[in-house]
């Protein structure tokens, strides 16, 4: 056979057997019984013939397999085996795409977050919306500090630069597991700081003056704020007890003592990593009876489908459409246990250990040590002297509520 063409190509038609057709230099076609057509380099090396396929025609064309026909023999009149040339390099295709950091954040995930972290969620969104959208199929040891900081960039374009911040954070975690695991030398992102992505981060300092507190509660109890009662009584437990949102959002109905007004949060879901005991109020207790009496999922607040609990996402989104509304405007979840706090102490005058300990906070290392005093009986009466206080909040003539239509 002389020089292969398109015309003569698609003329082979296929016979009982498979057969094959030379150009010449060991480039050829082979020809199954069912037509089909692959490009094939047939060669000889130490004493040893060995045929390597280079595609399938026509997904190949004749112009494309001629190069690859060309770049294999030049291999092989440098002495170099073809054949095993591209297992070498496939193997190596292989490594690459095994040591990404998707692949890295995946093993993370499983082998440390899930374990070793309280709240997997978090890292688990910030993987998937972030960390392999944006940095997935870098290989591990190609990725420089400049494609951190360029993805970081991305994120904090979209609007979100304290997200960006988090995501950094995690990012250093990621790489410092690789580095513990022998999967890399250095740490990327570790010379990147918060300052240079999202911005320095201030602590906030808001919290909700008492007119603002009575504004909201009222809103919360008027017929026309067309929210549900999971998300109102959600702000007002937070209000009135000062719990964690992740402990509210979390709790289930078996951590609650009715008869002895106490509620246990268990330690997986503790910040702190310690049981925690809220005493409830007869007010907290009102609100959580009418949760109950409405429920039938074993969480206090639950998700759509009654077995999981509230999104994290619900009470963010229904509080910014109260601000919209209501005329209470730039405060978050976390700003109603700030107001919790801060009114402990301006407006009751109650001891700041007896807030801290309300609060769950775990207290200096010297103090915890030789004070094991849970201060159950001064927590109680705090509690009780807030709600009443809320209540009596509540009466006071103001100038009637001004509601915004939704």
């Amino acid at each position: 056979m002389g020089i292969f063409t398109d015309t003569y190509i698609k003329g082979l038609k296929p016979k009982a057997n498979r057969y094959e057709e030379y150009e010449g230099g060991g480039f050829g076609i082979r020809v199954t019984p069912k037509g089909v057509k692959s490009w094939i380099y047939r060669y000889k090396i130490a004493d040893k013939t060995d045929k390597i396929t280079l595609g399938h025609y026509p997904t190949m064309s004749l112009a494309n397999a001629k190069k690859r026909f060309l770049e294999l023999s030049g291999l092989r009149q440098e002495k170099i085996n073809p054949k095993e040339r591209l297992e070498q390099q496939k193997k190596e295709l292989q490594k690459r795409q095994s040591n990404t950091v998707e692949k890295l954040a995946e093993k993370w995930f499983k082998e440390y977050v899930t374990t070793q972290r309280k709240r997997p969620t978090v890292i688990r969104k910030q993987i998937d919306r972030d960390i392999i959208p944006l940095l997935g199929k870098l290989e591990i040891d190609a990725i420089q500090t400049l494609d951190i900081s360029e993805a970081l960039s991305k994120v904090v374009a979209r609007g979100a630069p304290i997200h960006a911040n988090r995501v950094l954070s995690s990012l250093k975690q990621l790489f410092n597991y690789a580095m513990s695991q022998g999967h890399m030398n250095h740490n990327p992102a570790a010379v990147i700081r918060p300052k240079n992505i999202g911005g320095q981060e201030h602590p906030r300092e808001r919290y909700l003056s008492l007119e603002e507190i009575r504004t909201l509660w009222l809103f919360l109890d008027s017929p026309q704020n067309q929210m549900s009662l999971q998300t109102k009584s959600a702000i007002k437990l937070i209000l009135l007890t000062g719990v964690r949102t992740a402990e509210l959002r979390l709790a289930q109905w078996g951590e609650f003592n009715f008869e002895q007004s106490l509620w246990t949060i268990p330690a997986k879901h503790s910040k702190t990593g310690i049981v925690t005991k809220i005493h409830l109020s007869s007010q907290t207790k009102a609100i959580l009876h009418e949760l109950k009496e409405n429920s039938t999922s074993p969480f206090v607040l639950s998700g759509a489908d009654k077995q999981t609990p509230l999104t994290e996402n619900a009470l963010p989104r229904a509080i910014k459409r109260i601000q919209e509304r209501v005329g209470v405007s730039d405060w978050t979840a976390h700003d109603l246990r700030r107001t919790f706090a801060t009114q402990l102490g301006e407006s009751l005058h109650v001891d700041p250990v007896v807030i801290e300990k309300c609060l769950g906070h775990k207290m200096p290392k010297i103090m915890a040590t030789y004070n094991k005093n849970e201060m159950l009986l001064q927590r109680k009466e705090a509690l009780n002297l807030w709600a009443q206080y809320i209540e009596n909040l509540l009466k006071d003539n103001v100038v009637p509520l001004q509601i915004k239509r939704a």
